[in-house]
């Protein structure tokens, strides 16, 4: 019989060296043989489902009141997501969506989307049906494909409400799917007051990376003069988003809800790079590392990479080089998605032909700065600060400072 190594069968399956050895351990690849110390697989072997037992139907409640398995005190330790899944092997559905969030944050995409066609089955619980639907508009952006955004949508549309707070469960679902394309204009009006109490306490950690996410959004749109709020302009509410994220950081800290921290954390470094802290942007950067890095959580990396460019880049570097291969492969990817659905959906000219500097650049532009000012942010001369305008220019065919808010 062929075999191969641990590191083809992941390259294969699309999953990590990790993952894969964990699967060996536990037995669940046929055929596969221990050889000194590693593994040696069959060639043919298939990536494994998740295991799903017959008493843990979807008449089980979830462990947790929420959709968003990942981001409740289920993960309360990095480097124990695999521990997890195993550890719900008694409710299958609870299992197959903590899984599938887990595969979402690593990037294995197409994995993603092999799971959740379990959700999309009528006889799934709510909870499932709403992290499913989620889950399937995450993958849609990362493939750029507008029909299966509609069709998750949809999905969370259908959801089976008994009572009002199940109502607003789903609009924060729905919420959550908008903002991974910067669209803010369904958010229901509590959820633009930050007020949760409309919600399952289990659900408070997604929402508060949400409403993160939505009141950067806000701000930088502001400071692009694309939205307009009585008393308020410019950079003035993003330079408050760092004083609205930190005590929500320290929250999740003490919570222990890892995947919560991880992303207000690079919410905020987004945030203290817009307004030019570079530093207090590196550290969040790091803790964010820290914490992703022991279970290879490289697709939540990917996802800010566009925002903080170089930056995240640098840090990543010093933590493990591979990581940062990793993280910029991922990347590639879900820019061309991204661009693409954001583009159909909101009717808008992002470029992805713009490199990592130039988009921002780009946004420094938008956000009113001058080409000295641009210059002595990025510790650049004046020359290469209008080299690289010119170069956006070219590739977008803005004309005017006014126009760079429409392509970043």
């Amino acid at each position: 019989m062929y075999r191969i190594t641990v590191k083809e069968a992941a390259e294969k399956w699309g999953v990590t060296v990790r993952r894969v050895q964990d699967l060996c351990k536990r037995g669940e690849i046929p055929g596969a043989l221990r050889w000194e110390r590693t593994w040696m697989i069959p060639a043919d072997a298939t990536y494994p489902s998740v295991k799903r037992k017959n008493d843990g139907g979807p008449n089980m409640p979830m462990p947790r009141k929420s959709p968003f398995l990942d981001m409740t005190d289920l993960y309360n330790t990095p480097g124990s997501a695999d521990r997890v899944i195993a550890e719900l092997g008694d409710n299958n559905e609870a299992q197959a969506l903590f899984a599938a969030e887990i595969y979402y944050s690593r990037g294995e995409i197409d994995i993603v989307y092999d799971h959740v066609q379990y959700f999309l089955k009528a006889h799934s619980g709510f909870y499932a049906i709403l992290g499913g639907g989620l889950l399937l508009s995450l993958v849609a952006m990362w493939r750029g494909d507008f029909e299966l955004w509609r069709k998750a949508k949809g999905h969370i549309y259908e959801a089976p409400c008994k009572d009002d707070r199940d109502r607003d469960i789903v609009s924060l679902t729905l919420a959550s799917a908008d903002s991974a394309i910067r669209n803010t204009e369904d958010f229901p009006d509590w959820f633009s007051r930050g007020c949760f109490s409309v919600l399952p306490a289990d659900s408070h950690p997604a929402a508060r990376v949400y409403y993160l996410k939505y009141l950067l959004i806000q701000a930088q749109n502001m400071a692009m003069n694309k939205l307009e709020l009585a008393d308020v302009n410019g950079l003035a509410l993003l330079k408050s988003i760092p004083y609205i994220a930190e005590p929500l950081i320290s929250q999740a800290r003490v919570e222990k809800t890892v995947i919560s921290e991880i992303y207000l954390c690079l919410i905020c470094a987004v945030a203290y790079q817009d307004i030019g802290n570079k530093e207090r942007a590196k550290a969040h950067i790091n803790r964010a590392i820290e914490l992703a890095l022991p279970d290879n959580l490289f697709g939540i990396l990917a996802e800010h990479r566009r925002q903080l460019g170089s930056l995240l880049d640098d840090c990543l570097a010093e933590y493990s080089p591979e990581a940062l291969r990793r993280v910029k492969e991922l990347h590639k990817r879900l820019t061309a998605g991204w661009t693409k659905l954001h583009n159909e959906v909101l009717e808008r000219t992002v470029s992805a032909a713009l490199s990592l500097r130039e988009r921002e650049v780009a946004r420094l532009v938008a956000f009113g700065l001058s080409n000295g000012e641009i210059a002595e942010r990025l510790h650049i001369s004046k020359e290469s600060v209008k080299s690289l305008i010119t170069t956006i220019r070219n590739k977008t065919g803005i004309t005017k400072r006014a126009e760079f808010a429409d392509y970043v």
